[in-house]
């Protein structure tokens, strides 16, 4: 974490340097301005020359300017570095959010990521831009300040400055609440976007169930519990700040009164005097500041522990190795002996899987609810880490291959499809946009029996299928998603149960488009439709995560057991729908 912090200074350093120039110089000025106000006042009270009074108004008026244009570029300097950080942060987390495994998502929900990404990396954003320069203008300040006044009358300066040490542990006081209170706002406020996030998703359903006041109820108990820090954090600010102020007002009556014993003994002059208050003016908003700094840096260190999180855990085993497999054909697939299950808690979801899949061979997989069919797809497809045993392709262990370079060669269309909101061209050519201008996408959704419903839209290829393909059936959905793996340059063909929103006649279709292609990849099909995976190769029965029975069709339909029974009823179920 405090490699971060010491990082961006040396990256930036012009940025930072130029910044604190201006700032010394800005300090410097400011200071020069309360003498040239006590030089023009003794003037005035010792009625001095006019010319001498006249020259000192001018440099005091010049010194206001100069002020003015190099506070307006310190401005500039002091925040540019912030937006390059805010810059940096998402590009880094943005890449890295994509080399994670499944389980992070699984314990980090979309709402908290979200505000990791925005509310935190703009505190960070802050903290970079006005933490550190804040933090010694803030010293700047005291020092010049202190060594003009010393150079004016030491005891007074002892007296005016007294009441800041016991400022400066209110302040410090004070502080250690607003950190609690400022990390669990940032907690709760990720908790009130995640259900947000989750009730517009799923807005639908909530309708449907007519569960708006329910959902509104639940949502405000976390938007009570947000207020409530709220309040509190806005409390202890309410307090701290009248604080400063009493603190300062104490200075101002302390200078008044030793002042006015000094000057009756003819000590000091009355501009002494009031320089002395002007400086303790100044001293007030680095001491006020010192707080808002505080809180800033702390509102950072929080944000940067919640990003570091992020950061800390590791990428996706596979993406470490640096070695290729690179596919110019179908290869054939092994698993050996493989177990898996999401959480160290839980159940094996898959044990002991042995099955060899050769080149250019379709797979059909069969089972139950909860028998383990989508957990094998995403070990097949490498969305999920190989937790145990072994998955071979051409003889390679997986693990042992940067991941990537596998996928590039799988196309998979899982389970629940996913599409863009952009143009159905754009959703077809998702994996290979550069060939966006050919004629790939329409054969693609002819092979998926999609192309002549896109001819029937208003705006056919650009039309916009909307947030999850929202303006499509499910049934369209899941043929355009199979179009986009079409579309890919893929030897590898997963399919998670895609004919299950098609009728009978548009099954075939697609299924003759699946088994019949003149370049067959390997194939892995999942179906609860028996007749979408007969005419596989092989087709293995999983029932609670084992493989029970394994054959062609013609074999396990002659075998007692749930392959069998389920052939005879959906058998049964279409001749009493023809």
């Amino acid at each position: 974490m405090w490699n971060f912090i010491k990082s961006y200074p040396l990256r930036y350093w012009p940025w930072y340097l130029a910044g604190l120039i201006t700032l010394l110089i800005t300090t410097y000025v400011t200071t020069l301005i309360p003498l040239e106000i006590k030089t023009i006042i003794d003037l005035i009270s010792d009625q001095g020359n006019w010319q001498t009074l006249k020259s000192h108004v001018i440099k005091l008026i010049t010194l206001a300017v100069i002020l003015a244009i190099v506070r307006t570029f310190s401005r500039v300097l002091i925040f540019t570095p912030g937006r390059y950080v805010e810059y940096d942060l998402r590009k880094v987390i943005h890449a890295h959010l994509l080399t994670l495994p499944p389980s992070f998502f699984r314990t980090h929900t979309i709402g908290d990521t979200m505000s990791r990404m925005i509310n935190d990396i703009q505190a960070l954003r802050l903290m970079s831009a006005v933490g550190y320069l804040n933090i010694l203008n803030t010293f700047m300040i005291y020092t010049f300040v202190v060594v003009q006044m010393v150079l004016i009358h030491p005891m007074l300066t002892f007296w005016t400055l007294l009441p800041i040490p016991f400022a400066l542990i209110g302040i410090r006081f004070f502080v250690f609440y607003l950190y609690t209170f400022i990390r669990r706002s940032q907690e709760q406020l990720g908790t009130i976007t995640d259900f947000f996030v989750e009730a517009v998703a799923n807005i639908g359903l909530i309708k449907t169930f007519t569960a708006e006041e329910r959902i509104i109820d639940e949502m405000q108990h976390d938007n009570v519990a947000y207020r409530k820090t709220q309040i509190k954090l806005a409390s202890v600010r309410s307090i701290m700040f009248p604080f400063i102020a009493t603190i300062g007002s104490l200075g101002q009556i302390i200078i008044i009164y030793k002042g006015g014993q000094y000057y009756i003994n003819n000590l000091i002059t009355i501009g002494d005097i009031v320089a002395f208050s002007t400086y303790l003016v100044l001293l007030a908003w680095p001491t006020a500041a010192f707080s808002w700094i505080i809180n800033i840096i702390q509102r950072g260190v929080a944000s940067l522990e919640r990003i570091q999180d992020i950061l800390d855990t590791s990428p996706h085993p596979q993406f470490n190795s640096t070695d290729e497999l690179i596919l110019t054909k179908p290869p054939k697939i092994e698993l050996q002996n493989i177990s898996f299950k999401y959480n160290s808690d839980q159940s094996q979801i898959l044990s002991n899987i042995n099955l060899s899949i050769p080149a250019g061979s379709t797979l059909g997989i069969f089972g139950a609810t909860g028998s383990g069919k989508t957990s094998l797809v995403k070990l097949l497809s490498l969305i999920e880490p190989v937790q145990s045993g072994s998955i071979l392709f051409n003889d390679t262990d997986v693990t042992c291959v940067n991941v990537n370079s596998l996928r590039a060669k799988i196309a998979t269309v899982p389970q629940r499809r996913f599409l863009f909101s952009s143009s159905i061209k754009e959703n077809i050519m998702f994996s290979a946009p550069e060939l966006m201008e050919q004629n790939i996408y329409q054969t693609a959704a002819s092979r998926a029996c999609v192309l002549d419903d896109i001819q029937t839209f208003p705006d056919e290829w650009n039309t916009l299928v909307g947030e999850k393909g929202i303006i499509l059936s499910g049934g369209q959905q899941h043929r355009l998603a199979l179009a986009r793996a079409y579309a890919s340059n893929h030897h590898v063909l997963i399919l998670d149960d895609v004919l299950s929103s098609v009728d009978h006649d548009t099954e075939q279709q697609m299924i003759r488009a699946i088994y019949q292609s003149d370049s067959r990849p390997t194939s892995i099909i999942i179906s609860h439709r028996i007749s979408a995976i007969e005419p596989c190769d092989q087709i293995i029965v999983l029932d609670k995560g084992v493989i029970i029975d394994q054959g062609t069709h013609s074999e396990l339909i002659d075998k007692p057991g749930p392959y069998q029974a389920t052939w005879n009823y959906q058998q049964m179920e279409h001749e009493n729908n023809v």
